[in-house]
């Protein structure tokens, strides 16, 4: 995943993608935590966004749009979502369901 050109913005967007995933299934498990901050790591943000993902983790964070995600970082928004979705060692019909859409939207 190269996300050397991604702004600020996007790259908050793809750890609140990361987190929506997480809560795909209603229940949010360690290897899927782990992976959410280990992307938010990667991506550098700043204290006050991992804040805010902390708090992703323990409430769902707002949905967005995700024809709002550049199609230049689309393949990387999927590959998070999936990584974070199979953490946990299984997929369960509604992350199925999602995995479903989110192709459909960003693919």
């Amino acid at each position: 995943m190269n996300v050397d050109t991604m702004s600020p913005t996007t790259r908050k967007k793809l750890v609140q993608m990361a987190c929506i995933a997480a809560w795909a299934d209603l229940e949010i498990h360690d290897a899927e935590r782990q992976v959410v901050f280990e992307l938010a790591t990667q991506l550098a943000l700043p204290g006050t966004d991992l804040s805010e993902v902390e708090s992703w983790l323990r409430e769902p964070p707002p949905d967005f749009d995700p024809y709002e995600i550049p199609n230049e970082h689309r393949a990387a928004f999927l590959e998070a979502f999936l990584e974070v979705i199979t953490a946990d060692g299984r997929i369960d019909p509604e992350e199925s369901e999602t995995i479903r859409l989110l192709r459909e939207l960003v693919v």
